[in-house]
């Protein structure tokens, strides 16, 4: 009778022991796996900073507007508000050319203006170039912004269809649109696109306008961080 009770208390202690044993491994083995997950996300966070894009910073030159028989102020405004708009949704960093502390930089800046009409549609000439040697010098890389409109109004115009030999009646009104991102640290074109519409606007908030302003973003990527 004592040996069979001896034997099932060594027996009992045996299996008790087991589920020390199992629970204890249970107890490791979810340690390990709390720990190898601190240290995956550690190293993401360590990682992040680096595989980020910082956001492009973007100046805003003040766009040049033509037209050839009455203003354009409403236009003028209505492009840089658009510009504003459209380069913020798409995560680029907008900054005021009067707000960078480099005065010489503001003073280049300025000198680009007159060339706007050359630069929005990605011809840069020698002048240009060299505005941007100095550009080149800031500290940080920035993209300029550039846009030119040019409003054409001529009531019609005549031209003969060579085919048949008539003379057709057409109006020759248009508007231009053209914009440009250029890169100060290397003076290249990064963006570019026009939008020519063979008529005129009734205002620059009509939907006709806001279309042509829509058409000529379409191309522009995102260029900000995550």
């Amino acid at each position: 009778m004592a040996t069979h009770q001896f034997a099932l208390t060594i027996a009992d202690w045996n299996k008790r022991l087991g589920l020390r044993v199992l629970l204890s491994l249970s107890v490791v083995l979810i340690f390990i796996l709390s720990l190898a997950s601190l240290l995956a996300g550690a190293q993401e966070k360590q990682a992040s900073p680096s595989l980020r894009e910082a956001p492009a910073k973007v100046l805003i030159l003040p766009p040049e507007v033509v037209f050839e028989n009455f203003g354009g102020d409403s236009f003028r405004s209505a492009l840089t508000n658009a510009a504003n708009i459209n380069l913020s949704m798409r995560k680029y960093t907008v900054i005021t050319p009067d707000n960078l502390q480099d005065s010489n930089a503001i003073e280049w800046l300025k000198q680009l203006q007159p060339l706007s009409s050359r630069l929005a549609r990605g011809a840069i000439n020698d002048e240009a170039k060299q505005i941007f040697n100095h550009l080149a010098t800031l500290p940080e890389e920035y993209l300029i912004f550039v846009q030119y409109m040019i409003v054409r109004t001529h009531p019609s115009g005549e031209f003969s269809d060579s085919s048949s030999g008539v003379t057709l009646m057409s109006s020759m009104s248009s508007t231009l649109l053209q914009a440009a991102l250029i890169s100060t640290r290397t003076g290249q074109i990064v963006w570019k696109n026009e939008v020519l519409k063979w008529e005129l606007y009734p205002g620059a908030n009509s939907p006709k306008f806001s279309k042509s302003l829509h058409h000529l973003y379409s191309t522009l990527g995102t260029k900000g961080g995550r």
